[in-house]
């Protein structure tokens, strides 16, 4: 079996691979040396400043409409009192990204778009900016967009599903059903070998639990998970029960999205804090 050492730079590779796959990247123009960013609001196209050191508001000329009032303008120049109208926006869009409900202040920003040659539409500031997760790259004109909390929580849901459903089909022994929550390039690491491949660790599963009598019964306890773009970083304990024994272990796996559907890329299991023998079955167990 591979060394702890190895195994933990494999991992570290694999993650950093992912991370960098799946992060959401748009472009940014250049305003005369400004970067400038594509906005949709209510399916129109905007052009926005991308600017880290003001508050997002929208330029008058764009946005005429919305409750008069008088609002703090911050900038690298400062901040000052200025006559606005308030605008509410039901959505806009970034890329991907979807910020709705907005309340944002409206003002004329005709000086910014005659200084830099193109009209103006508002500035994407430091606030929404920081909602969007948004990493500003100058250099290679781009800004790297972090996942939507909305969509994390859906793709958790998703995942908690699916890996239930695998978990019903270890305890049928439903050998096609449970192949399929493994991708085909799975790298496992388990006290009965290291394994590359879903025909590898499908033979060893086929031998170990499922041709058991009666066949083995697997418990998950997910104990936390973090998302990585569109693959998901798991940690469990789990509870296998075959032939008068049980089994204990702690395990990691990354589960990828693959056409829809969650599949485990990477499995490892280790010494639980207390236990990690195979012990006799308690006489409680079923």
């Amino acid at each position: 079996m591979f060394p702890n050492r190895v195994r933990s730079l494999f991992l570290f590779l694999f993650l950093i691979a992912v991370g960098v796959a799946a992060a959401e990247e748009i472009h940014l123009e250049s305003c005369d040396g400004l970067p400038v960013a594509q906005v949709t609001v209510t399916g129109e196209q905007f052009r926005f400043l991308v600017d880290t050191a003001a508050t997002s508001m929208l330029n008058s000329k764009s946005f005429p409409h919305g409750d008069s009032r008088s609002v703090s303008v911050t900038s690298w120049s400062g901040t000052v009192e200025a006559k606005s109208h308030e605008v509410t926006l039901p959505e806009l869009i970034v890329g991907d990204h979807r910020l709705t409900g907005l309340h944002l202040p409206a003002v004329d920003l005709s000086a910014i778009g005659h200084a830099c040659g193109k009209k103006i539409d508002g500035i994407l500031g430091v606030d929404l900016l920081s909602r969007l997760g948004a990493t500003v790259d100058l250099r290679n004109h781009t800004a790297a967009l972090g996942p939507d909390p909305r969509a994390a929580d859906a793709m958790l849901a998703d995942l908690h599903r699916q890996l239930t459903g695998c978990e019903e089909a270890f305890n049928r022994a439903d050998e096609p059903v449970f192949a399929e929550c493994l991708d085909p390039q799975i790298v496992t690491f388990t006290f009965g070998g290291d394994f590359y491949g879903r025909d590898a660790i499908m033979a060893y599963y086929r031998k170990r639990y499922f041709q058991a009598t009666p066949p083995a019964h697997l418990t998950m306890v997910l104990r936390a998970h973090h998302l990585i773009g569109d693959a998901a970083w798991v940690e469990y304990d789990l509870i296998i029960l075959v032939r008068q024994q049980v089994i204990t272990a702690r395990g990691t796996a990354l589960c990828r999205k693959n056409d829809g559907r969650w599949q485990i890329v990477h499995m490892n299991h280790s010494s639980p804090p207390t236990e990690l023998e195979a012990q006799k079955k308690p006489e409680t167990s079923q």
